[in-house]
């Protein structure tokens, strides 16, 4: 879904540090550099699901698409995200179809023959996914349009904790959920580290209806919780494939184009 000016390179970078792991004092810079990357990272992984689940649906019978209990996304290689379906929950778990996606494209699947259980790895992300649903329910974490969260679990960083993404789906081509949207960081042993959410209420964003070759300018929000933008904005960005400008509560105002985020030069 990259345009021009707003590009995700294909090779998913290698797993920043956790933002639920960031020192209390991280400097302006450091939270900017961490959301940036973090961001990029949530897209190429979100991209690779939804790639992935049209795969799916082409793929496996209908009547054996019942009972899919998730799937997990993993780096196989520099340039590759393996997707990895499964039934079941918990030790019951059986992963049943996998593909490879590079470049935004689905380039190996298979519909396994017999289903196998997840790695020890793969259990520990399915189970964090698990995790972090139950914690939206405790604390009324909620989407901001009719549609169930899309759900994004990045790998831990050498045993660290895992940081699951709530995320508010598109209800269509004209509206941008940029309400509704969570973190749960979960620790190796599935409890819950932190988690919060990064709006104080539902901010569903007009996207601009553009003449064909107009550029578009972008959309413009305000963000009271943090001091600089997050990597929803990033994410929110290489989605729509246009810069997001933030306003922040210091009445900062700054151009999130992709993974560049700078101060906004006003006239």
């Amino acid at each position: 879904m990259a345009a021009a000016g707003v590009q995700a390179s294909d090779a998913p970078p290698a797993a920043p540090a956790l933002p639920g792991a960031a020192p209390p004092l991280a400097s302006a810079e450091q939270r900017v550099a961490q959301s940036a990357s973090i961001g990029r990272l949530l897209y190429l992984f979100d991209r690779a699901a939804w790639t992935s689940t049209d795969a799916v649906t082409a793929t496996v019978p209908k009547d054996q698409l019942t009972g899919v209990g998730g799937y997990v996304v993993e780096l196989a290689d520099p340039q590759t995200l393996r997707v990895t379906y499964y039934r079941g929950a918990g030790d019951a778990a059986r992963a049943f179809f996998v593909a490879d996606v590079r470049a935004g494209q689905v380039v190996r699947k298979e519909l396994l023959a017999t289903p196998v259980a997840l790695s020890a790895d793969q259990a520990i992300l399915a189970r964090a996914r698990t995790v972090a649903a139950a914690r939206a329910v405790e604390r009324g974490y909620k989407p901001c349009t009719a549609f169930p969260f899309n759900t994004v679990v990045l790998p831990s960083r050498n045993g660290g904790p895992i940081a699951v993404y709530l995320l508010s789906a598109m209800p269509d081509a004209t509206t941008y959920p940029m309400g509704g949207n969570y973190r749960v960081v979960v620790a190796s042993d599935g409890s819950v580290v932190a988690s919060r959410p990064y709006t104080v209420s539902c901010l569903n964003v007009p996207i601009p209806k553009l003449p064909a070759g107009a550029k578009p300018v972008g959309v413009t929000v305000t963000h009271l919780l943090d001091p600089v933008p997050t990597e929803i904005h990033v994410f929110a960005s290489y989605s729509l494939r246009m810069p997001v400008i933030v306003a922040t509560s210091d009445k900062q105002v700054w151009v999130v184009q992709g993974s560049s985020i700078t101060p906004a030069k006003l006239k």
